[in-house]
């Protein structure tokens, strides 16, 4: 077609006086010539080409608007069992016909803003240029499989502003949106944002320019947003289907539909929908005779399916015909979003099961510790009766032998001297015993409760191991019991009460000579410093405390195996104890390797008073 303008142009330049139109040559080359008839021939060619050029335009701009936005939307509003015939096909023809009219609106109305004055050739360069922003998004999900829809949606943004930027908007001449001063000194009045020379990027034609920002910036976009911004499961699964479809199926393998699921009967339905009734009978009817039926509709092959689906594709687009026809024929029963849908809901059944089982562990937790609450309540009550039990038989048995003595002196019959001096000292040891008892009860009631506050400072284990030793040196003499004693690391002191520490001292030595039923009794004493701390370990070789016996050994009232009846009332160890906490160290029983026992006092090392001072 070229061939054919050449000649009109040279004799337009050559004929035509300088500045002519050169879009205008074919009309006023005939009427410089006085050839009227010519001119008007040229021209009804020219206005016919210029409808017809409108005509197809709409035509196909509407055609994309109604197949690839109308008709998406309205498969997802509108109802699945809707069998109305020709329903889908008026509103196709509604959205076209709408569709042309703004298209058309369109166009008059930006003829009007640009005043007329451009040429179309550069009309048409701007809109290939804002088509151009889709290219990048394009070829990468085709290609990429690391693109991202969030990459997408980003470079057709930045891509797309910047088009309207350098070239759309500067095409109206500064009478729309941007005015005069804007395009001649920048936006804002910085030379470095004129829209014609952006950045400083000069001596370009204007399409030129226009194309290296706006396509540059959006495939640049496009790279860095997709590359930071990490694919989701559907985008990986679109970029498996596009990129790897070589890959994935057999060269020349033909998809097939699932056999069995759809009918004539549905498909024909659907040709009504989309088609019409007059259509979609003679279409079925075409393919009936082809399977040589004369009455009646087709069988649902392959083939049929595959020629309805590309019968639809001319009316609602590939894609929307694809998705019908497939879930008519059960291809594509449940789609890919109803499948993650249904994998989210999984998902998120799958976390409220685990965090209803981590509720019920911890209910089952919450009931385990009522249970030992309620268990140790139990012993406690247990443990209060047993203690007041004890209490009343160690008060009755010195107070009954007071009362008894007491009432034989006081009594009618006679008693010698000898006798009332014995009967005294019964009740004055009796006395002793009973003080003792209620000075050591009201000591530990005190010390459990916290009511005691002992003064600490920085004591010589060795000068306490020394005293207490010589407290207990006359039953140590009278039971024949050997004391072999380590001396303490010179120099180092302990935290604690002094009088206290020779108390704890003095009782665990008392029970070591008491309690030992060897043939031999000996007594071990044997301080070492474990990191921060003094232990004093107690070993005697009377046998010791039992496992069994170590977790109450410690408790009120309670005696070793080794102890007889009338040795104590068990409250010795539990004094010591608490006295030791109280000072911030312990006391425990420890085991040997050979499973022996001994007690450990545990202490905390002190500096010297010197350095205290």
């Amino acid at each position: 077609m070229s061939l054919f303008i050449m000649p009109i142009a040279i004799a337009g330049l050559k004929v035509l006086p300088a500045g002519s139109n050169p879009d205008l040559f074919v009309l006023t080359l005939p009427l410089s010539e006085n050839r009227q008839e010519l001119a008007l021939l040229a021209f009804l060619g020219g206005f016919s080409s210029a409808t017809s050029m409108v005509i197809v335009a709409a035509i196909a701009v509407s055609t994309m608007v109604s197949n690839h936005i109308v008709m998406p939307i309205a498969l997802y509003f509108m109802a699945a069992k809707r069998e109305v015939s020709g329903d889908v096909r008026n509103l196709l023809l509604t959205s076209r016909r709408i569709s042309i009219a703004a298209i058309l609106g369109l166009g008059f109305l930006y003829f009007r803003l640009s005043g007329g004055s451009d040429a179309l050739a550069a009309i048409g360069l701007i809109a290939f240029v804002g088509v151009a922003q889709f290219m990048p998004s394009l070829i990468g999900g085709i290609f990429w499989r690391g693109a991202t829809r969030t990459g997408a949606l980003a470079g057709l943004s930045i891509g797309s502003i910047l088009w309207a930027y350098i070239l759309f908007l500067p095409s109206f001449g500064g009478d729309f949106v941007l005015s005069k001063s804007v395009l001649a000194n920048g936006l804002f009045g910085i030379e470095l944002l004129r829209p014609r020379a952006l950045l400083g990027l000069e001596g370009l034609d204007p399409l030129v320019h226009a194309v290296v920002w706006s396509v540059g910036a959006n495939v640049l976009s496009f790279l860095i947003v997709s590359g930071l911004s990490g694919t989701r499961p559907m985008e990986r699964l679109q970029g498996a289907l596009f990129i790897d479809v070589f890959r994935s199926s057999a060269a020349g393998e033909t998809p097939r539909f699932a056999e069995g699921l759809a009918t004539s009967e549905d498909l024909f339905v659907l040709a009504q929908r989309i088609l019409g009734t007059d259509p979609a009978r003679l279409l079925f009817d075409e393919m009936a005779r082809g399977q040589a039926r004369y009455a009646g509709l087709p069988d649902p092959t392959d083939a049929v399916i595959a020629r309805l689906e590309r019968e639809l594709a001319g009316s609602v687009g590939a894609a929307s015909a694809h998705a019908m026809v497939s879930r008519i024929a059960g291809r594509e029963t449940v789609g890919m979003t109803e499948l993650f849908d249904i994998a989210d809901e999984t998902q998120r059944l799958i976390e409220t099961s685990r965090q209803l089982s981590e509720k019920s562990v911890e209910l089952e937790r919450t009931a385990s510790q009522l249970r030992q609450a309620n268990e140790r309540l139990r012993s406690l009550d247990a443990q209060k009766d047993d203690f007041l039990s004890q209490v009343s038989h160690e008060l009755r048995t010195p107070m009954t032998s007071i009362r008894s003595f007491s009432e034989i002196l006081l009594g009618d019959e006679p008693v010698n001297d000898e006798e009332r001096q014995r009967f005294m000292a019964i009740i004055h040891d009796e006395s002793l015993r009973l003080t003792r008892l209620l000075d050591e009860i009201l000591d530990i009631s005190r010390l459990e409760a916290g009511r005691v506050d002992l003064p600490m400072g920085s004591v010589d284990p060795d000068a306490a191991i020394e005293a207490a030793l010589g407290t207990v040196s006359g039953v140590v003499r009278k039971n024949d019991v050997s004391v072999i004693r380590d001396p303490v690391p010179e120099g180092r002191y302990v935290r604690a009460n002094e009088d206290r520490l020779r108390q704890v001292l003095i009782n665990l030595l008392s029970n070591a000579v008491k309690y030992n039923r060897a043939a031999e009794p000996e007594i071990h004493i044997r301080p070492h410093i474990a990191g921060s701390h003094l232990n004093i370990d107690v070993i005697d070789n009377g046998g010791g405390v039992g496992i069994e016996e170590a977790s109450s050994v410690f408790e009120k009232f309670t005696r070793g195996s080794r102890a007889s009846q009338d040795t104590g009332a068990g409250l010795g160890l539990p004094i010591s104890r608490a006295i030791m906490r109280t000072m911030g160290g312990d006391l425990t029983v420890e085991f040997a390797d050979d499973d022996t026992s001994f007690f450990r006092v545990r202490l905390v090392l002190a500096p010297a008073p010197a350095q205290v001072a």
